[in-house]
C-alpha cells in the first residue's frame, strides 16, 4: 500500500486520533495531505475545530462538574491548576479565545475555567471561535508547506514521505523542547 492509498482509506480517523495527542503536528500534516489532493482542507480544518472544541468543553465542565473532587485524584495536576488561576485575572474574552494557542495549559485551563464557574455560554461561543482560529491557522500552515514544496521541488509526489516524516520530526521536536523547557522552569523554582 502506498501513501496515497493509506491516507485516503484511514487520513480522517487517523487526524482524530492524532488531534487528541499532538493537536498541532497532525492538523498541519493533515492539510499537507489535503494540499496533495487525499483529503479534504476545510473537512481538515473543520475536524481540527471540532476536535479542540469539543476537548476544551468536557475539560471545562469535567472542572465545573467534579473540580475539586478530580484534583483530589491527580495530584500531578495541581502545579498546572495553579498557574491556570493567575490566568483568570486576564481578559476572559481574550483567555475564552486563546487557550488553544496556551500549549502546556490547554487542558488544564478548561478545567480551571469551569471550576471559576465563569459563564459557560461565554465561554462555549469564545471557545468555538477560538477552536476555529486556532484550526484555521495550523491548517493554513500545513496548505503553505504544501505550496513551498511543490515550489522546491519538481516532483512532490517522490517526496511526499519525507516531507510527513519531517513534519511528524518538527511536531516531536518541539514537544520535545517545550516539555525540556518545562522541565527547567520547574527546576528554577
Amino acid at each position: 500500500m502506498n501513501l496515497e492509498a493509506i491516507v485516503t482509506q484511514f487520513g480522517y480517523p487517523a487526524l482524530v486520533i492524532g488531534l487528541f495527542l499532538e493537536g498541532e503536528t497532525m492538523l498541519v500534516l493533515g492539510a499537507f495531505m489535503a494540499h496533495r489532493g487525499y483529503l479534504n482542507l476545510p473537512l481538515v480544518i473543520l475536524i481540527g475545530c471540532i476536535v479542540a472544541f469539543t476537548s476544551d468543553q468536557f475539560f471545562f465542565w469535567m472542572g465545573r462538574l467534579k473540580g475539586n473532587q478530580f484534583l483530589e485524584t491527580r495530584p500531578a495536576w495541581k502545579p498546572h491548576v495553579e498557574k491556570a488561576k493567575l490566568l483568570l485575572g486576564w481578559n476572559t474574552n481574550l483567555l475564552f479565545l486563546g487557550i488553544r494557542f496556551m500549549y502546556g495549559l490547554r487542558t488544564v485551563l478548561p478545567f480551571v475555567i469551569g471550576m471559576a464557574k465563569l459563564d459557560p455560554k461565554k465561554f462555549l461561543v469564545l471557545d468555538l471561535i477560538g477552536a476555529f482560529i486556532w484550526a484555521l491557522t495550523y491548517g493554513l500552515a500545513g496548505h503553505v508547506i504544501g505550496l513551498l514544496m511543490t515550489a522546491i521541488f519538481e516532483d512532490v509526489k517522490e517526496h511526499e514521505l519525507e516531507i510527513a516524516l519531517g513534519i511528524i520530526l518538527v511536531g516531536i521536536g518541539v514537544w520535545l523542547y517545550r516539555r525540556y523547557a518545562d522541565g527547567l522552569q520547574k527546576g528554577a523554582k
